[in-house]
């Protein structure tokens, strides 16, 4: 895995794959894995090869190797079921933390789908807080809460933008958002199962976290990678503006 890496603001970098990394004190950050979420959608009836967990292990593992960081915090959404702790959540999440805090520091905020995730981590050692702070930077999942003036680091929102021609074809593909007036970065998920939000087409993004406030997505400006390079796309109004005359 390439370290190339793309500064958004002094002292945060964006890395290929969706995690943030904190240059002061070398930690990275990503956000909703939503472990075991196969076995959500299979008691929903639909059954998909439980391989999630391995390539997202897979993924991390070779970003740890090759930065060599201090820590690690996952900003929310480790689990995915709501209501209870499932076996394979266990057996995953058990899976992910004895892997990953054997190589560095672990760190979890929880997010609106680790209810009962405490259960889990707490023979680990590893608290569930709400928000933290490190080298300035507030991590926050963004379900819940206000926006305050620190630069801030969130989840929750799954982003990923589609972009079409006028004759119809599209693509859709994760992206990172950054809007610089209000300093907030919102990470993909690193999830496979749980799919993005589609910020330009899904107008209903924009109420999706209550510290987007009135003005919602529109000013944050999309980041996505081809390979190792970074793509930084117009603002997200502007995207709507240009998908809206594409389909006239």
């Amino acid at each position: 895995m390439s370290s190339r890496r793309c500064k958004v603001y002094d002292g945060v970098e964006l890395v290929p794959g969706g995690a943030a990394l904190l240059t002061k004190e070398n930690i990275l950050v990503v956000a909703d894995l939503h472990l075991g979420c196969e076995a959500v959608l299979e008691d929903e009836g639909m059954s998909i090869p439980r391989v999630q967990t391995g390539k997202i292990e897979q993924y991390l593992i070779e970003i740890v190797d090759k930065v060599q960081p201090s820590g690690l915090i996952v900003a929310g959404d480790l689990k995915h079921n709501f209501s209870r702790n499932l076996a394979q959540e266990w057996q995953d999440v058990d899976s992910f933390v004895r892997l990953l805090s054997g190589r560095v520091h672990l760190q979890v905020v929880k997010g609106n789908h680790d209810n009962y995730l405490g259960a889990i981590l707490s023979k680990y050692g590893i608290p569930l807080v709400k928000e933290m702070r490190s080298s300035g930077v507030r991590i926050v999942h963004g379900h819940s809460g206000t926006l305050s003036d620190e630069f801030t680091i969130m989840g929750h929102v799954h982003p990923s933008i589609r972009l079409r021609d006028s004759v119809g074809a599209s693509i859709k593909d994760r992206c990172f958002l950054y809007e610089s007036a209000r300093r907030i970065l919102i990470l993909p998920a690193l999830s496979l199962v749980s799919p993005g939000t589609d910020v330009i087409g899904q107008r209903w993004s924009d109420k999706i976290s209550p510290l987007l406030g009135d003005a919602g997505l529109s000013e944050f400006e999309p980041i996505a990678f081809s390979g190792d390079d970074p793509l930084w796309f117009p603002a997200v109004r502007e995207l709507r503006g240009m998908n809206h005359r594409c389909a006239l």
